[in-house]
């Protein structure tokens, strides 16, 4: 039998074994079929491949180099997946390439290029980097997926440790703060944030359109069609879009960019005593607020919207702790006397 380009001409049968193989490279596979003709059909492809420099799972090497893998990636996603999404996964890849460089094979890439992507962003949050990490195992899953690897190199690697208290306004607090805000457009905006626990994103671009009035509930629209949710309309939020002109587009058009709404709200949270917090932390301030009312936490789970409840149990545990202590503190005994013996 003779190789050509390191693949055999025919398909072979082995003794004591059933169907048809054949050799790529000195190595010795099935073609999995008993059939002469679909054995030799399935290796004409595998032969093509292998002369068109393609990769094979099989053999598990790689002709294709990162710059390559990097290209034909970001051709795919621009069509495929949303925005945000894919401006995540290209820094990620431009990241990684930054750390190895255009020309290394996908199969030589290691948990080190992600041990390397923590050194060189030392600097930044845990949350930033991990994001790169998150986002790097992600793009490297397609590689997989498309058959240029047969495992992600990035599988294993660790997120950094995240711990970090979230920063919120006292329920009691949260009254007098609201009635600090002089600019009506923004204390309504506010007032959204704390009465839906709803993202800047959300909110800026919740249309009129959005409002289920009948239901009482509002729809959240979102890039990927699975992530789109409807929502029950709070007391608060319902009276605060009474309160407002009814009409057609987005609710909230006091400002023209998102990152106005940002930064007037952490205008009024300095002005409110709360220079500590951001306009995120309304979200969170919500969240307690329910919490300490008596919500539970896959309640919680739902009206944030979150699509796993470690999530929610992971960012809001040392609230409810806070809340468990004081609650057993409510169980009082009066006076003990544990130091006398009573006959």
């Amino acid at each position: 039998m003779v190789d050509i380009m390191g693949v055999s001409r025919k398909p072979f049968k082995v003794a004591g074994r059933n169907g048809y193989y054949y050799k790529i490279d000195g190595k010795r596979l099935t073609l999995s079929t008993r059939d002469f003709v679909e054995a030799s059909r399935l290796l004409k492809i595998i032969r093509t491949a292998y002369l068109e420099g393609k990769v094979r799972r099989i053999t598990g090497e790689c002709s294709k180099n990162l710059g390559q893998f990097a290209d034909e990636f970001e051709v795919w996603a621009l069509d495929t997946q949303p925005s945000k999404t894919f401006k995540a996964n290209r820094l990620a890849l431009r990241k990684i390439i930054e750390i190895e460089g255009r020309n290394v094979r996908l199969d030589r890439l290691t948990l080190k290029t992600m041990d390397e992507l923590k050194r060189k962003n030392r600097k930044l949050k845990p949350s930033s980097i991990n994001n790169y990490l998150r986002h790097s195992k992600a793009v490297m899953n397609k590689a997989v997926e498309w058959g240029y690897l047969q495992a992600n190199p990035f599988k294993g690697a660790k997120l950094l440790p995240q711990k970090k208290r979230v920063g919120f306004i006292e329920p009691k607090q949260i009254t007098n703060f609201i009635k600090s805000i002089e600019d009506l457009g923004l204390r309504r905006f506010v007032v959204a944030c704390l009465s839906t626990g709803r993202r800047r994103s959300e909110l800026v671009e919740l249309c009129w359109e959005d409002i289920l009035w009948e239901r009482k509930a509002y729809f959240i629209a979102k890039e990927k069609r699975s992530l789109c949710k409807t929502y029950p309309m709070s007391a608060s939020f319902l009276t605060l879009l009474k309160s407002m002109k009814k009409g057609r587009g987005k609710i909230f058009t006091r400002w023209r960019h998102a990152d106005t709404y940002t930064h007037k709200t952490k205008e009024a949270l300095k002005a409110g005593g709360f220079g500590h917090l951001t306009l995120h932390d309304l979200r969170h301030s919500f969240s307690v607020a329910m919490l300490e009312g008596g919500g539970g936490m896959k309640a919680l789970q739902k009206a944030l919207g979150h699509s796993e409840f470690r999530v929610t149990a992971d960012t809001y545990a040392d609230v409810t702790d806070d809340g468990l202590r004081a609650a057993v503190n409510l169980v009082k005994l009066g006076p003990l006397d544990l130091f006398s013996d009573k006959k």
